[in-house]
């Protein structure tokens, strides 16, 4: 994917993220921001975790 495309598929998401998760979103995207390198290649491995259980996660959501 390229960049263009992972910034319009984050948005559609917390579009749809409820009202009240909304700051924890907002937290996680602020702690990426300002994470080491050490953290970075973790927060790699569970993103890409939450990626690849991303239907799952939805349907837990629900």
């Amino acid at each position: 994917m390229t960049t263009l495309e992972l910034k319009t598929a984050i948005h559609q998401a917390v579009e749809k993220v409820p009202e009240g998760a909304l700051p924890e979103v907002l937290n996680y995207i602020n702690s990426v921001q300002h994470t080491s390198p050490v953290k970075k290649d973790i927060r790699k491995i569970i993103d890409k975790i939450f990626e690849e259980d991303a239907n799952l996660l939805r349907r837990l959501a629900e």
